[in-house]
């Protein structure tokens, strides 16, 4: 006659062993392997997309703009060379204020006669409440001033309005409005001899460098290497040898 086996033995032929254990824990660590830089890479090119997205909405905007203010790109003043608004203005003047028609707080949260130009004070003269979202590149954490792009210079340096053709052989192709500037850089222009300490050369990684918004309207993602015949200094009538950090 056959013996019951006890509840002890049986559970015990039913769990699993350790050697089973750290099998199937194996098994999981490498999928995990296997998967995560795949996920790793569609999230940065799902911000490398968004990123591009910014640039060509900015890039309508300053249409926009230029359909209101006789070709000019963004804001400039008269004189010779025009001035242009950045850090040398309060944040509720800058030129995202200007060319996206930003509502400004009333009354302002700080004093704009006590502003001084090239000090860093984000917590006195906070410039988020007046930058809108799309100047910001998801693959940039905390960029200062809350804005990840900067506009070129040059083209109100050199009066480059939108209409014009080619600029000594440059199409609207090759000249570049606006670019990725480093996280830590608060400017809003790309100026002279600017290139190599302010523009982010490789947001998206050094497979893809980083993004630029064309005269043409055209978004791209460049690596120095490439660009810099169009970007350093982002001159279209510069005649100096660009050289690659």
């Amino acid at each position: 006659m056959k013996k019951n086996q006890s509840p002890g033995v049986r559970a015990s032929t039913l769990a699993f062993t350790l050697v089973e254990l750290l099998v199937v824990i194996g098994i999981i660590s490498v999928l995990i392997g296997i998967l995560l830089p795949a996920v790793q890479r569609a999230q940065a090119q799902a911000r490398n997309v968004n990123c591009k997205s910014n640039l060509r909405q900015i890039g309508t905007e300053l249409i926009m703009y230029m359909n209101d203010n006789k070709g000019w790109m963004f804001p400039v003043s008269t004189g010779t060379p025009p001035e242009t608004y950045g850090t040398n203005y309060p944040p509720n003047e800058r030129w995202p204020m200007k060319v996206f028609k930003v509502h400004a707080p009333d009354p302002l949260p700080f004093d704009p006669t006590a502003y001084v130009s090239g000090v860093y004070d984000p917590i006195g003269f906070p410039a988020e409440p007046f930058t809108p979202a799309i100047m910001r590149c998801p693959a940039d954490m905390e960029p200062a001033e809350a804005h990840s792009y900067m506009l070129n210079h040059h083209l109100a340096y050199r009066e480059v309005r939108y209409h014009q053709g080619n600029i000594n052989g440059r199409g609207p192709s090759n000249i570049v409005v606006a670019g990725e500037k480093k996280s830590l850089e608060r400017d809003y222009y790309m100026e002279v001899a600017d290139f190599n300490a302010k523009v982010e050369l490789y947001r998206h990684g050094v497979q893809l460098g980083s993004n630029y918004l064309y005269l043409d309207l055209h978004v791209d993602s460049v690596l120095p290497a490439e660009a810099i015949t169009a970007l350093d200094p982002w001159d279209p009538g510069g005649t100096g040898t660009p050289v690659i950090p």
